[in-house]
Parts: structure tokens; C-alpha cells; sequence
């Protein structure tokens, strides 16, 4: 068999010039060579790659070669030291989107609750330990985010997709985005019969269609080269035997690249949709202060419930037509 080429033997036949985005002239190499290209093309605060290759039937049997690049993505401000920093910190990512107006939302950095930013990147920063592949304990970050932003696609896709690298959600309430990524917090609020205006409506299963008792999917696997990967799928063979059927949740984790991580964020969706009880409370103004994504508890003698955990998922406000 023949030894793969050196790198020498590419040196008179691959350009390969890097440019970070700090860059104020344009390529000097490509402008000469290139009549699309002129002086004006400095791609003022891009990153590029500007690659040139010449032709050779060693080199490139195979035909004209993918080129691509492991890169670290934009900068990122962190409350934790008041820096501007690079971070795979998907809270921090998010708040970066958010109050971009380059490639963002362009929102003001007063629009998201600060508290809330501040507990979101250290829950993300949280170390979980897991076993690596001689089955030795190692610890990796709670969540993170490695990904590409496509500003081609809404921003509603590119927030959802950020989301998923930590089972979260972003909250607009009271005029300022919430970020937060999937933790369980103990409720300190409970709603009992002071605070009801009407009847409670309960739905103890959810439909069919709604239900499943397996999560598959893929991922950015950072062991194959980041290519779009299935990681091992999560089941309940107990769940199954409820609903009579396998029933398959498909949910792509474009911004994570550890199975381990995929398959802890598919074991908490599944286990989530298993919690098919939803109630509808109809409160007064008290329970005005309560947002989706909430904790709450909630006490009703007349349903047996004594401090029964449930969350908020949506809330609306609707007139009193009655005098």
C-alpha cells in the first residue's frame, strides 16, 4: 500500500490562509489572482478560510478534497467574571443571541432577567459524572453548546436549536426573557381553594398521538468528526407495555456532541412526557406572578391533593364578564 502523503510534498500545491475577523484589508493573494474579488472584500469582522489548491493526480486521486475546519465560535460575555470570553456555555450563547445585532436579536442586555442569566450559566456549568469507555468515572459539564448559528434560517430555529443543548426554555414574562435550562427547582408557591375562581378541569392521560415511551435521534458526534450521528436510542420496555406499542420520540440534538449528554437529554424527555396529568386552574390576580416553566404545588381537598408538584406550562388572562 502506499503511505499517505507528507505535508511537504502539499506545499506547492495547497494555499491555506486563516483570517480571525480582525482583519482590515482584504487578501492580497486572492485580489491578484481573482477578478471577482477586490481591495473592498476584506470581510470586515468574518472569519474565513481562503483555500487554493493545484491540481495533481497523486495528491488528489480522489478528486477535489472537502475542506473543513474545527473553529471556536464567537466571544461571549460571562456575569460569573464580567468577561468577554469564548464559552460552549449554551446560557451564555443564548444571551449572546439574544442581545446580538449583528446576527441576533439585538435585544438590550436590560431585556434578560439578569438574575435568572446568572443561575442558568452556572446550572450549564454544573458537573454531572458519568463513565467513560473503560467504565472509570469522569465528570463532564451539565450542558454545553457546540454548534453552528445559520443566520439563513429564523431566528425562532436557532433559538429552539440552541435550546436543545440544555432541555431549555426561554421565557418572555413581564418584559424580560427568562433562560432556563432543564433543572429541577423545588416549588415555594401553593395554589389551594383561596385563590380559585371556578372549577378545576383535570386531564389525567394525555392522547395516543402526544405519548411515547422511546427518544432516538442524532447528534453532532464530536467523535466522528461532527458529523450528524444516531446516538443510542433511551426505551422503557415498562412504558411500552402501557401504551402497546414501541411509540419513538425523533429529537436531533444539533448543538451536542457527546452521546453520553445526548442520551442524558433524551432520558429526561422521555421521563418528562410520562407526567401526563395537566390541570387547568382558573385563580385570581395572585397567580398573575407565576410564569411558564414554574414550579408550583397544589392543595385541593376535593382532589385529594396535598402540596401535589406541577408546572406551569401556559397561562392566560381572561375577563371577568361577571359584574
Amino acid at each position: 500500500s502506499q503511505s499517505p502523503a507528507l505535508l511537504s510534498d502539499y506545499a506547492n500545491h495547497v494555499r491555506l490562509k486563516l483570517y480571525d475577523g480582525t482583519q482590515t484589508t482584504a487578501d492580497s493573494d486572492l485580489v491578484a489572482e481573482s477578478t471577482q474579488w477586490t481591495t473592498d472584500h476584506k470581510l470586515l469582522g468574518t472569519a474565513y478560510i481562503y483555500v487554493r489548491l493545484k491540481h495533481s493526480v497523486d495528491l488528489f486521486s480522489q478528486g477535489l478534497p472537502n475542506v473543513s475546519a474545527v473553529v471556536r465560535g464567537n466571544k461571549v460575555y460571562n456575569p460569573a467574571n464580567a468577561q468577554t470570553e469564548w464559552s460552549t456555555n449554551p446560557a451564555l450563547c443564548l444571551h449572546d443571541y439574544l442581545t446580538n445585532s449583528v446576527y441576533g436579536m439585538g435585544e438590550s442586555s436590560s431585556s434578560v432577567n439578569f438574575a435568572q442569566f446568572v443561575s442558568a450559566a452556572a446550572t450549564c456549568d454544573e458537573t454531572v459524572q458519568i463513565l467513560n469507555d473503560s467504565g472509570n468515572p469522569v465528570t463532564q459539564k451539565r450542558y454545553e453548546a457546540n454548534g453552528v448559528l445559520n443566520t439563513a434560517v429564523s431566528r425562532k430555529s436557532n433559538i429552539e436549536n440552541l435550546l436543545t443543548a440544555m432541555g431549555g426554555k426561554l421565557v418572555f414574562s413581564g418584559g424580560e426573557y427568562f433562560i432556563t435550562p432543564a433543572k429541577y427547582v423545588a416549588p415555594t408557591v401553593t395554589i389551594d381553594e383561596s385563590m380559585l375562581v371556578g372549577p378545576i378541569q383535570v386531564q389525567t392521560k394525555q392522547t395516543h398521538r402526544s405519548v411515547f415511551n422511546g427518544v432516538k435521534g442524532m447528534f453532532l458526534d464530536a467523535d466522528n468528526n461532527y458529523i450528524m450521528s444516531d446516538y443510542p436510542s433511551i426505551a422503557s420496555s415498562t412504558y411500552a407495555g402501557t401504551d402497546g406499542d414501541p411509540i419513538y420520540l425523533d429529537m436531533i440534538l444539533p448543538f451536542t456532541t457527546n452521546q453520553v449528554a445526548a442520551q442524558r437529554m433524551a432520558k429526561m424527555a422521555l421521563l418528562q412526557s410520562r407526567q401526563q396529568t395537566t390541570v387547568v386552574l382558573p385563580c385570581n390576580l395572585a397567580a398573575i406572578k407565576f410564569k411558564t416553566g414554574d414550579n408550583i404545588m397544589v392543595t385541593n381537598a376535593k382532589m385529594g391533593w396535598s402540596s401535589k408538584i406541577f408546572q406551569v406550562t401556559s397561562w392566560t388572562i381572561t375577563p371577568n364578564n361577571n359584574g
